[in-house]
C-alpha cells in the first residue's frame, strides 16, 4: 500500500492533486514539517506551522472531499504550548493520524529529538501519533520500540536509518549492510 505525500500551501490545488491520485493510493499525507528553503519560500512545509487557519483549511478541505484517509506531518514549534495548540487545531480537522518530527524548523538531525514534546502530543490527542526524528538514536528494532514507548506514540516513522540499512526493522537485529546490498542486487 502506498501513501502519497505532498507539500502544499493551497487547499484548492491540494484537492485537485488529491482527486488525481485518490484511487491509486491508500492515503494522502500533507507535509507540514519540511524545513527546506524551497518549501518555506513556497509557503509550504514548516512555513504552515505558524498559520493555523491555513492548516485548518487545507486539511479540512481534503478530509471532507477525498475518499482516502488524510494525515499530516509536522515539526514542533518553539514552545510546548504553541505546539499543543496547533495539534489541537489539526486533530479537529478530522485527519486520521499525525506524524510529529520532534525538532523545530531550525533544528537538524544532529540536534537531539524532543521526545518529551512528542509524548505530550500523544497524551493530548485521541488520533494516532507517529513519532519521528530519532534516527540518531535508533540502531535496532528494539530501539524503535523504545522510542515508541518513550513518546507514547502509536507508531514510529523512520527515514534516514532505513535508507542506510532497511534491515533496521528486523526483530532479530539488522543485517550487515553488505548483505542487504547483495540481496537487493539479486532482485
Amino acid at each position: 500500500q502506498i501513501v502519497f505525500q505532498m507539500g502544499t500551501s493551497d487547499a484548492k490545488r491540494a484537492l485537485e492533486v488529491s482527486k488525481l491520485v485518490e484511487n491509486d493510493v491508500a492515503g494522502i499525507d500533507i507535509n507540514m514539517g519540511c524545513p527546506k528553503e524551497f518549501s518555506l519560500k513556497g509557503g509550504m512545509g514548516a512555513a504552515l506551522l505558524k498559520q493555523p487557519e491555513k492548516v485548518k483549511e487545507i486539511l479540512s478541505t481534503l478530509v471532507h472531499s477525498v475518499s482516502v484517509p488524510i494525515t499530516c506531518k509536522i515539526r514542533i514549534l518553539p514552545t510546548v504550548e504553541e505546539t499543543l495548540e496547533l495539534v489541537t487545531v489539526i486533530e479537529a480537522t478530522g485527519i486520521s493520524a499525525l506524524a510529529v518530527h520532534g525538532r523545530d524548523k531550525n533544528e537538524r538531525s544532529q540536534d537531539p529529538v524532543h521526545s518529551d514534546v512528542i509524548k505530550k502530543i500523544s497524551q493530548k490527542l485521541s488520533i494516532p501519533v507517529i513519532a519521528n526524528g530519532a534516527s540518531n538514536d535508533i540502531n535496532s528494532f528494539e530501539d524503535i520500540m523504545k522510542f515508541r514507548e518513550l513518546t507514547s506514540s502509536s507508531s514510529v516513522m523512520i527515514a534516514r536509518k532505513a535508507q542506510w540499512n532497511p534491515s533496521i526493522f528486523r526483530k532479530d537485529g539488522p543485517l550487515p549492510v553488505n548483505e542487504v546490498v547483495k540481496e537487493y542486487i539479486k532482485l
